[in-house]
């Protein structure tokens, strides 16, 4: 995998000829790059996103202390909720080219990823210091292993009639948002990779069935404004905690995802309009829908 941060080479060049005789050069034009957003299922783009995961988490000194220079490449972000999640991947396109930038996922509390049998057949290859850890979940949710929230909020994991509601498509059980991770170099970027993850989260959620909607987060507290911004609010009851396995204090956020995009805001016009394209090719480009958006 390539490594995290890039810099940019220059060329000198030098001519002996005279001025007279010197020929144009034409300028040379940069290809082409466009990002797409789809749901990641392919077992090469799987070990793709592991390594992704912990680079990024590594460089951010979640995992251990390291630097730019002393990153383990060779190194996989693999857990126990990986075997329950649907994963989301933001591509890089370069002519025929094709790399993993920008990564999230969403967890399940009760259902088992399509991926599951090929993420622990990964697990079983981990050196032995990697996979002493069981890949037996001890909980629902990894938030559940640092909060202590209400019972309510699960109760629904615990009703017996699991039939869908045709008047209301959309489950009501949480789902957690996790493992978000993103190339340094696009942190800042023109694209807003992190928007465009989002956006890719309510259409991989859409075309869920049941339709996902209610949504939890541990995120630092730095984030609080951006994600109320997209309509998530402190779970009352939670405080801010130092999240286990990672070295970073945490808050606690919930949104009803489709209670949320009954207000105007961004989201409903873009992802209603993404949502044609992304069913018919498994993908979508987050610039070439944005242009059709007033």
């Amino acid at each position: 995998m390539a490594q995290i941060l890039t810099k940019n080479n220059t060329a000198t060049y030098t001519a002996e000829s005279a001025i007279s005789t010197f020929p144009i050069q034409q300028k040379e034009l940069k290809p082409e790059k466009k990002i797409i957003y789809k749901e990641i299922h392919d077992e090469d783009e799987l070990l793709e996103m592991f390594a992704l995961r912990s680079l990024v988490y590594q460089y951010v000194n979640f995992f251990k202390d390291t630097d730019e220079n002393s990153l383990d490449e060779t190194h996989l972000d693999i857990d126990c909720y990986d075997l329950y999640s649907t994963f989301i991947g933001a591509f890089e396109i370069i002519k025929n080219s094709k790399r993993l930038i920008g990564t999230m996922r969403i967890i399940s509390g009760d259902q088992k990823s399509p991926s599951a049998p090929f993420v622990e057949s990964v697990y079983e290859t981990l050196p032995d210091d990697e996979s002493k850890q069981t890949l037996e979940r001890p909980a629902l949710f990894p938030h559940l292993e640092t909060f202590n929230v209400p019972f309510y909020y699960y109760s629904s994991f615990f009703k017996t009639d699991e039939k869908l509601d045709p008047d209301n498509p959309f489950d009501e059980k949480p789902y957690e948002i996790s493992r978000l991770a993103v190339l340094p170099e696009y942190w800042k970027s023109k694209f807003r990779v992190v928007h465009g993850l989002h956006e890719m989260l309510v259409l991989s959620s859409w075309k869920a069935q049941p339709k996902r909607s209610i949504f939890i987060i541990a995120t630092h507290p730095n984030t609080k404004q951006k994600y109320e911004r997209i309509g998530f609010h402190v779970i009352p009851g939670t405080e801010e905690k130092l999240y286990k396995g990672i070295n970073q204090p945490a808050i606690l956020m919930r949104v009803n995802m489709e209670e949320y995009l009954k207000i105007p805001n961004p989201y409903i016009k873009i992802c209603s309009s993404a949502y044609p394209h992304f069913l018919e090719k498994g993908y979508y480009t987050r610039e070439e829908i944005h242009k059709t958006v007033k």
